[in-house]
């Protein structure tokens, strides 16, 4: 990290870390994204980096990848005009405060020079100690100019179990509608983030609270702890996106939840997303110790292909009747115990 930093301060220019990685580093916690914001103009930073990376000069921008680390370094800039909830109108910034200010929230406005010294201009480590979430500015214009930061303060303030302040509060309760013109793709992103936390009950309760149900395009009753975020999913009704694979997962969960048990063969059969999340949500963390421990000492083969996918071939009907077929057949050495002769056995065959 400190190379990169050094090459740009090296040549004359301001440099420093601003952002999320700032935050998290203050939090205590551990990031790899991490941006970088310079006086230097976007052709002085590639005449420093060369082809080392990629840049945007629209955007002001350049990304660097080392190691476990990914940069993201730009010149000082404020947007002058958003839409579709993205900035199409830039210029340059004078002054790394004049960058502050454009940001989101507070807590995603502090920075970090050369020499790891902390830097605070707009006085935001009150609302980092208080655990608030506030909007730089004016909140409304804030949210209001790219509608991605109302989901994105209901992320931060669940992901890291802060409170949002009282503006972006009395923005839900009267304009939450605005949610409506963000991308469903987001809103997804943004709740699995929020699922894969440990704090996704906050959720529900502002969910509640502000009727974002609607907006959101989610529907649930009571939610049950979970293993992760497919297990929040699978107890959850909703029309936003999904690929074929995750809703394969989905499903298999919601089955074996409405079976209200998992079985030997259910452990054998399905992927370990799967049968983690139903365990969980079924409190059955006993029955499936044994259950593992059985199947450690009598299995005998490691089919190398999951139930889903043979689901795809078969059906939900047929898939434990065919596992097992295809079990015995690899046993007598009928078929090759690989991924694509089995598929083609499957291609092979007629189920109706």
């Amino acid at each position: 990290m400190k190379d990169v930093i050094d090459r740009i301060v090296e040549k004359g220019y301001e440099c420093f870390i601003v952002g999320g990685y700032v935050r998290d580093y203050l939090l205590g916690m551990t990031s790899y994204d991490i941006d970088i914001c310079t006086n230097a103009k976007i052709d002085e930073i590639i005449n420093i980096f060369g082809n080392e990376g990629t840049y945007n000069k629209e955007y002001y921008s350049y990304h660097l990848t080392k190691g476990k680390y990914h940069y993201d370094i730009t010149t000082y800039r404020h947007e002058l005009e958003y839409k579709k909830n993205k900035p199409i109108k830039l210029e340059v910034a004078s002054s790394l405060k004049e960058d502050l200010l454009r940001r989101d929230f507070t807590i995603n406005t502090f920075a970090l020079d050369k020499d790891n010294k902390f830097i605070d201009l707009l006085n935001s480590k009150k609302d980092l100690n208080y655990k608030i979430i506030r909007v730089v500015g004016n909140t409304t214009d804030k949210l209001l100019e790219d509608k991605t930061r109302i989901i994105r303060a209901i992320r931060f303030a669940c992901t890291l179990d802060f409170e949002l302040d009282d503006e972006i509060k009395e923005f839900l309760k009267n304009k939450a509608y605005y949610l409506n013109e963000v991308p469903l793709e987001y809103i997804k992103k943004e709740l699995t983030k929020i699922f894969e936390s440990n704090n996704y009950k906050k959720f529900f309760d502002l969910v509640n609270e502000y009727n974002l149900s609607k907006y959101l395009k989610i529907k649930f009753d009571k939610i049950i702890k979970s293993y992760d975020s497919y297990g929040v999913w699978a107890q959850i009704e909703t029309t936003l996106p999904f690929t074929k694979e995750e809703k394969d997962i989905i499903e298999s969960i919601k089955n074996l939840i409405n079976y209200y048990k998992v079985t030997l063969d259910d452990i054998i059969l399905y992927r370990n997303e799967v049968i983690n999340n139903v365990v969980c949500i079924l409190n059955m963390d006993k029955e499936y110790k044994t259950y593992k421990e059985f199947n450690n000492i009598h299995s005998i083969i490691d089919i190398d292909i999951d139930m889903i996918t043979i689901r795809k071939y078969v059906g939900i009907n047929k898939s434990k009747e065919v596992f097992k077929k295809i079990e015995t057949l690899i046993l007598n050495n009928e078929l090759n115990n690989n991924r694509i002769d089995i598929i083609n056995y499957l291609k092979g065959k007629k189920y109706g």
